[in-house]
């Protein structure tokens, strides 16, 4: 995995994160890196040049793709990046380079004098590299592998499975992954180190041009211009296609490739539509862990899958309130109209037509509630998340793979996703229902709350007293009361480190918000600033926040979450 490695753990931790079902497949056919490691470039053992690197027609000369993240190395050398700031990951030093790596949530690039800088997490020395003077760089998610220009690899960070102790020797070009790693020898041949799951560091025999490392399975190009992968076979990741190809970029459970007519083409898991690249002419790709970045032959870049956070791309005229899904968000209109914006892979955007009184998002569909008091549902039915009950309900709310609803009766219905027992509703009756991550929280006639679900991190245990209104995020719950905010479960960003003083709403996700009286919005579980008020509705999405301004009910959205620059475009 070259510019934007994920190891193993990558996509367990993620799965253990964020509690989120399995992800759609795009509208066509999962990754971490920009092209393989090859012999074409990287093996002089030439001192590196101090000139900044010249101008070319085009913004970019190179692009890197994490695993939520990218970044990318403008005409004149400075780095631009977009996606998630979680841990710095965004905060690119200032300088010129001529090479970059993407991981996990930290990146790493080597500089026109030849020294290498990191930023983002650090918490095993990922930022921490090595002095001298590099020719050839790859990031993994917990460490970092560099070329130096005798041909010599060093590498630092995590060392879980003795990936930071390469071989000796002299070699053209480096490429690591998940907890492993490869090197092309200058006669051609690949060797790795590291773990061996299901022989992805048995090498086959022959002479390579390039060699790419994914998660657990590794692609190379024949001297011959066909590509060959071994290791792993989950997701057909080594189900190669036929042509010749001039890059090659492996990743967690999908690879992609640029044909020697400059098309690519993509293979294995399309979770996101990551595998499914666009017509046009490329010089480069990088498979990223949800989505795909190919820079263009005019020098523009072109990405695919999943961008995070699209639902932050607020637009014009005003709503009545808000629902943030994972990428998108819907908001509902004066006329009870429902409007939906961000991405549309599985059709989370196409809300019906018609009036509606309320409306939730999960992580890939989302809901209104009728004024008649049906609830509709769209976008990926995962879990039969869009086979809602008959009604009538009066409220409704939905969350990353379930939703529920509340009758005129009290009682609560909850469908789709139930695997920590979420839309298992107790024999009660309610006043409110709030659906979480993978658990789900409501409001007694006598105003205590109630949970039921995932019980890790004590989100099933509300504190005594009485409540007005309950918000449920990915793994905690908050609730208002008389006093001020209380919050509960996961406290692993802060998240339930409610602020003092009384709020009027409320809102979770991975971080908390909450109005106060005077219309000001503040939130917790993250770093942001939120800009100045006063808003008349607050509603917390995963790495950002919106709200209604007053008086005008327009929305503004902030948060970690960075555009894309100029130059940069997505398919949905």
């Amino acid at each position: 995995m070259r510019l934007a490695c994920l190891l193993v753990v990558a996509v367990l931790a993620a799965a253990a994160c964020s509690e989120e079902p399995s992800a759609p497949d795009g509208p066509a056919g999962e990754g971490d890196h920009a092209e393989a490691a090859s012999t074409d470039d990287r093996s002089s053992a030439e001192a590196p040049s101090t000139s900044p690197p010249a101008p070319v027609e085009g913004r970019f000369t190179a692009v890197a793709a994490g695993y939520w993240h990218a970044c990318a190395i403008r005409a004149d050398g400075t780095v631009a990046c977009w996606g998630p700031n979680r841990d710095g990951v965004l905060d690119a030093p200032s300088g010129q380079f001529s090479t970059i790596a993407a991981g996990y949530e930290h990146n790493c690039a080597i500089t026109v004098d030849g020294t290498i800088e990191c930023w983002g997490w650090d918490n095993l020395g990922t930022t921490d590299p090595p002095d001298g003077h590099f020719t050839d760089i790859s990031a993994g998610r917990y460490h970092t592998c560099a070329r130096r220009i005798d041909g010599d690899i060093e590498c630092w960070g995590g060392d879980y499975a003795k990936e930071l102790t390469p071989p000796g020797g002299h070699f053209a070009a480096v490429d690591t992954a998940g907890s492993h790693a490869c090197v092309l020898r200058e006669g051609g041949t690949v060797q790795c180190w590291g773990l061996d799951d299901n022989g992805s560091t048995r090498a086959p025999s022959g002479a390579f041009t390039a060699v790419s490392a994914g998660l657990s399975h590794v692609c190379g190009i024949r001297t011959a211009g066909t590509i060959e992968c071994w290791g792993n076979p989950f997701g057909d990741v080594l189900d190669a296609p036929g042509g010749l190809f001039s890059a090659v970029s492996a990743s967690i459970e999908h690879s992609c490739a640029v044909g020697i007519d400059e098309s690519v083409e993509c293979w294995g898991s399309n979770a996101f539509g990551k595998a499914a690249p666009p017509d046009g002419r490329f010089q480069t790709v990088s498979a990223g862990g949800e989505h795909t970045c190919g820079l263009r032959t005019d020098g523009d870049i072109h990405c695919w899958g999943r961008r995070f956070g699209a639902g932050a791309d607020a637009p014009g005229g005003s709503f009545s309130s808000l629902a943030a899904g994972g990428d998108h968000t819907c908001g509902l209109s004066a006329d009870g109209t429902i409007e939906c914006w961000g991405s549309d892979l599985v059709g989370q955007m196409d809300a019906p037509g018609g009036r509606f009184d309320a409306v939730g998002t999960g992580n890939y569909f989302a809901c209104g509630l009728r004024s008649t008091g049906t609830v509709e549902c769209w976008g990926y039915d995962r879990f039969g998340v869009l086979n809602a009950p008959d009604g009538p309900f009066n409220a409704m709310t939905a969350n990353i793979g379930h939703a529920c609803g509340l009758r005129p009766d009290g009682t609560a219905v909850c469908w789709g996703s139930n695997s920590h027992g979420q839309t298992d509703v107790p024999d009660r009756s309610f006043i409110a229902v709030a659906a979480g991550g993978s658990h789900t929280c409501g409001i007694l006639r006598d105003g205590t709350a109630e949970c039921w679900g995932n019980s890790d991190a004590g989100r099933l245990n509300p504190p005594e007293g009485s409540f007005s209104n309950l918000a449920a995020g990915e793994s905690h719950t908050c609730g208002l009361r008389a006093g001020g905010a209380v919050c509960w479960g996961s406290n692993s960003h802060g998240q339930t480190g409610a602020p003092g003083g009384t709020f009027k709403a409320i809102s979770a996700s991975e971080h908390s918000c909450g109005l106060r009286s005077d219309g000001a919005a503040e939130c917790w579980g993250w770093s942001e600033t939120s800009p100045a008020g006063p808003f008349a509705g607050i509603e917390a999405g995963r790495g950002y926040a919106c709200g209604l301004r007053s008086p005008d009910d327009t929305v503004e959205c902030w948060g970690t979450l960075r555009a894309p620059p100029e130059g940069v475009s997505y398919t949905n």
